[in-house]
């Protein structure tokens, strides 16, 4: 059931600790599912819904532009996320980039783009192990915007994989990561993902609509990499799609898809996201648990404000200025209160039962 409720928090500023750094970060990933195989997976329980290329010919990468997701992460789940991947033919090899909500590897419930690679069948682990970084404007771990489209990219140049963003040029893995050599794709999928504790999740994936709304989290655009470097759109077919009630798939053109869905609607309860919040920072209280934490602010400078917005902090020795019968004034009986956020919104939840 859906419901929007009204929350006043009244404050005089927020407490915030910077998340950990996201690089190298080790944390639940699944193989992607090659359909009508039975390869074992990572530790855990991964639930898909995608589309998916058998080239036939020698393939030097893969992309696609994704309509960026906020999915809802159920308590106990550990991610969901919109992803590329690029896999040898014996599906031991595998590059992966994408967006994410992942609270362990990213320190906040904002998406971010992150990648991923798998060496001889084992999983290493996100935005680092081995990844030279050749971007200062572009890297894994950056927040990305909900709702906006951007290009997503994989290219194999000479031995490496280079992984772009908008088309910038994130980095690359190098080919020696590889001592089994890894130099061509035997199958591409573009999906959606979630990490989860049951196959009864209630985790949103995408953006919570189901692949047949029109107002579904997409990929489209969807092409394979020749090896002299030439894009050439895919001729792809439905995945694996774990559960069609739940999470599906919805073909929009021959190149583009949408995917996602709101989960179980029943058994968990599922948190509001930061957006829902319309907070960029700080903690938001939740009634399923713990409060969403919404990170800090990246720019140089900002600051986390009263409404959970980032905004340029006051000159040195500058103070905000209180008003008459503010909280914070002198003789306001809310001064004593602990340090929250000030926050007037009308938050859409989600309940499970």
């Amino acid at each position: 059931m859906r419901y929007s409720v009204g929350v006043l928090v009244l404050a005089c500023s927020v407490a915030q600790a910077a998340p950990p750094a996201p690089d190298g970060v080790v944390a639940p990933k699944g193989r992607p599912v090659i359909p009508g195989t039975a390869l074992p997976h990572a530790e855990g329980l991964f639930l898909y819904a995608g589309y998916y290329q058998d080239p036939g010919t020698a393939t030097a990468g893969a992309g696609a532009k994704m309509k960026q997701g906020d999915p809802g992460l159920a308590i106990g789940d550990a991610h969901s996320l919109g992803e590329i991947a690029v896999i040898s033919a014996d599906q031991r090899q595998i590059v992966e980039i994408g967006w994410t909500v992942d609270p362990a590897v990213n320190g906040d419930a904002h998406p971010r783009l992150f990648i991923f690679h798998w060496v001889d069948g084992a999983p290493t682990c996100y935005n680092s192990c081995g990844f030279v970084s050749m971007s200062a404007t572009h890297k894994p771990g950056m927040r990305v915007t909900p709702g906006e489209v951007a290009d997503y990219g994989i290219a194999l140049r000479g031995t490496d994989w280079w992984l772009s963003y908008q088309g910038v040029d994130l980095g690359y893995f190098p080919g020696s990561l590889w001592p089994t050599p890894f130099t061509v794709a035997g199958h591409v999928q573009w999906f959606g993902e979630i990490a989860a504790g049951t196959a009864e999740s209630c985790s949103e994936m995408g953006n919570g609509a189901k692949g047949r709304d029109p107002a579904a989290a997409s990929m489209s655009g969807l092409y394979l990499v020749a090896p002299g470097g030439a894009r050439v759109p895919a001729i792809a077919m439905t995945g694996t799609v774990t559960n069609s009630a739940y999470w599906s798939v919805g073909q929009t053109a021959p190149d583009a898809f949408a995917f996602g869905g709101p989960g179980a609607p029943f058994g968990c309860c599922t948190p509001k996201t930061c957006a829902d919040s319309m907070a960029a920072c700080g903690r938001v209280a939740d009634s399923c648990g713990p409060q969403l934490n919404c990170g800090t602010c990246s720019a140089q400078g900002d600051i986390c404000d009263e409404v959970l917005q980032c905004s340029p902090a006051p000159p040195p020795g500058e103070q905000p200025a209180a008003d008459d019968a503010g909280c914070c004034s002198a003789g306001s009986p809310l001064r004593a209160l602990p340090s929250l956020a000030v926050l007037a919104l009308v938050l859409r939840r989600r309940r499970r039962r």
